[in-house]
C-alpha cells in the first residue's frame, strides 16, 4: 500500500501535559532545547459530538526542523493527558488538507477534529485523525509554516 504521508513533512510531536513549565524545564535539561513564547488562541472546533469554542495554550521548541509541542489539556476533548510516556499527536505539513483528510478517512483513519471552522461542512486548514493505536495525526496547511516559524520554519 502506498503511504499517504511523507516522513519529510513530519514537523512536530505534540505532548499534552498538565504542567507546561515543568515539562519545558525537563525537556530543556534532557535535550538542551529552548522554547518559543507560549501561544494562546481561542478557536471554534468541530468534534464528532458537535461544534465547540476552545482555548488552546501551547509552546513549541525553538529548534527544528522537528519540534516538540507542549499543549495544555482541555477537559472533555481529545486534548487530554494520555498518560506517562505517550505522545498525543504527530504533526505534518500538508499542501491540500481537505484532500489528504479525505484520503485518510477512506483508509479507515477517522476524522477526530477540524480546527478553525464554523461548521462541520467547512474545510479546515488543521485537522486531526485518530489512528487505530490511539495516536492522532495532525495535518496542518503548509501555508502556515512561515507564519508559525518564520522564513526558516
Amino acid at each position: 500500500m502506498t503511504p499517504l504521508l511523507r516522513h519529510a513533512d513530519l514537523y512536530h510531536t505534540g505532548i499534552v501535559v498538565d504542567d507546561v513549565d515543568a515539562a519545558k524545564a525537563e525537556y530543556s535539561d534532557l535535550m538542551g532545547v529552548t522554547w518559543g513564547p507560549e501561544g494562546e488562541v481561542d478557536v471554534s472546533v468541530w468534534l464528532p459530538d458537535g461544534m465547540r469554542m476552545m482555548s488552546f495554550k501551547y509552546a513549541y521548541t525553538a529548534e527544528g526542523p522537528h519540534r516538540l509541542e507542549l499543549v495544555r489539556p482541555t477537559a472533555g476533548t481529545l486534548w487530554t493527558v494520555t498518560g506517562p510516556g505517550h505522545a498525543h499527536h504527530i504533526g505534518y505539513w500538508c499542501d491540500d488538507v481537505p484532500a489528504m483528510s479525505a484520503a485518510m478517512s477512506a483508509r479507515g483513519i477517522p476524522l477526530a477534529a477540524k480546527v478553525g471552522v464554523e461548521s462541520a461542512d467547512e474545510d479546515a486548514s488543521i485537522v486531526l485523525h485518530r489512528t487505530a493505536s490511539g495516536l492522532y495525526v495532525e495535518l496542518v496547511s503548509s501555508a502556515a509554516r512561515i507564519m508559525m516559524f518564520g522564513e526558516n520554519g
